[in-house]
């Protein structure tokens, strides 16, 4: 009773020294193992500066902590401590909701193009590549827009700043985040590989698609599986932080890891599958680069996948998880967008290119400065004897200003003459087996 006593003495002086404004009470604990480590150190108990200089000292009140506390008085006594040495704590929170927000934005700027690309220029048909687009896109919006909320929490603080109630609510947040980052991703590449069939009509190089399609599909199922059921029970995920909450819970990190490396190597089979058919295409090597490069963009995507992936190394064994998360999150939120924007090029391209057709190397009779490009079309036929029965016919397009046609498609423009001769069947009638020849000489508009 005595010694009972004497300790409560103790902690009510040791709390008077180090009193400090603070919204967590100190646990009893933690100024019990603060109290001993600096009996036992060189400290004076009233020299707060020795106390907070110390390293040695701190290493063993934190050891001390760690084996008599709960994670909460953890948490408690951590800010305690911090508050009375004047520790300022690091804030990324502004950092987490704007890299969300900001590529969140430019995602749905680059559908928001397609879509005008895909109803207004050359009236294309409406695509299963474009629902699978529509669907990952609603799938990114709360991915990277869920920043927000997961921010306010605390999300980019110290974990010992933030209130344990928010600290369960960021982990709910982020149980959520990783089962639609899964998602998107899958859908993504499928709308990709559907576009692939599009333009691709080669029956062996459909097949690869359609396998490469299954293979992205499997990967979503097993994964968001894996992460919905990583605890048992599934409420485990946010709620077994701090040991208050019984559950048996599988390694976050190794489901991170093999998700990610996994996606990786999807990733890098989906751009180099078209590349050998892109080689093979007949246009000039100029156009052939662009298309090319515009393909390989997807590799930043692949970088920054690796880069996240790095960054899940402190995932599963964090000891501040409102720090830690950070680098995941934040680049879960770039990579999403990302892969949505480099799904788009090719609609923003042809978009892209009536704007600039010299970039992009085309010729365009055009007037966008007045809103008004249409053209008009004349042929003039003229037949006149000739050696060898032959018939002369002359074609002219003239190009003309005036309204836009709004039901026409986008025009490329570039002229060349072309001559072309065609042999006429011999006539039967006639023993010398005379010739019609047909000459044609035009300027040739071609239809992009």
């Amino acid at each position: 009773m005595r010694f009972q006593h004497s300790t409560t003495l103790l902690l009510v002086a040791v709390k008077s020294v180090i009193a400090v404004p603070s919204q967590v009470e100190p646990p009893r604990c933690g100024l019990l193992c603060i109290s001993q480590s600096t009996f036992a150190s060189t400290c004076d108990l009233m020299d707060l500066t020795c106390i907070c200089s110390n390293e040695q000292l701190q290493a063993e009140i934190q050891t001390c902590v760690a084996s008599n506390c709960t994670i909460r008085e953890q948490l408690a006594t951590k800010k305690y401590s911090y508050d009375a040495c004047d520790v300022v704590g690091e804030d990324r929170r502004a950092l987490v909701w704007i890299i969300g927000v900001v590529f969140g934005v430019l995602g749905l700027v680059a559908f928001l193009l397609r879509c005008f690309a895909r109803l207004y220029i050359g009236r294309q048909a409406w695509g299963m590549d474009d629902w699978f687009m529509c669907l990952a896109v609603g799938f990114m919006m709360p991915v990277s827009f869920m920043s927000v909320p997961i921010a306010q929490h605390g999300l980019g603080l110290d974990m010992w700043n933030v209130p344990f109630d928010d600290i369960t609510s960021i982990l709910y947040l982020y149980f959520w985040d990783e089962i639609l980052y899964a998602i998107v991703l899958s859908l993504t590449k499928i709308s990709i590989l559907f576009f692939y069939i599009k333009i691709f009509p080669k029956r062996s190089f459909r097949y690869m698609v359609y396998g490469l399609m299954g293979l992205n599909l499997c990967y979503a199922i097993a994964f968001v599986f894996a992460l919905v059921f990583q605890c048992t029970p599934i409420q485990g995920a946010w709620r077994a932080w701090d040991g208050t909450f019984e559950a048996r819970c599988h390694s976050i990190n190794v489901i991170g890891w093999s998700a990610a490396a996994i996606n990786i190597v999807l990733d890098l089979i989906t751009i180099c599958l078209p590349l050998p058919e892109l080689f093979r295409l007949s246009m000039s090597p100029k156009k052939k680069i662009q298309i090319m490069s515009m393909f390989t963009v997807g590799f930043f995507v692949t970088i920054v996948s690796g880069l996240r992936l790095r960054s899940l190394i402190a995932f599963g064994k964090t000891e501040n998880l409102t720090q830690d998360y950070v680098e995941a999150g934040y680049w879960t939120t770039i990579e999403v967008p990302v892969g949505i924007i480099c799904a788009c090029m090719p609609a923003i391209r042809s978009l892209f290119s009536l704007v600039f057709p010299r970039a992009f190397g085309t010729t365009r009779g055009n007037n966008y400065a007045s809103g008004y490009a249409s053209q008009k079309a004349r042929s003039r036929v003229s037949t006149r004897p000739m050696t060898g029965n032959a018939i002369r016919v002359n074609k002219e397009w003239t190009v003309m200003s005036g309204p836009a046609d709004l039901n026409g498609s986008d025009v490329e423009l570039f002229s060349f003459e072309q001559m072309a001769t065609v042999e006429a069947p011999p006539k039967k009638t006639t023993p010398n087996r005379h010739s019609d020849m047909l000459r044609i000489n035009e300027q040739q508009v071609e239809g992009r």
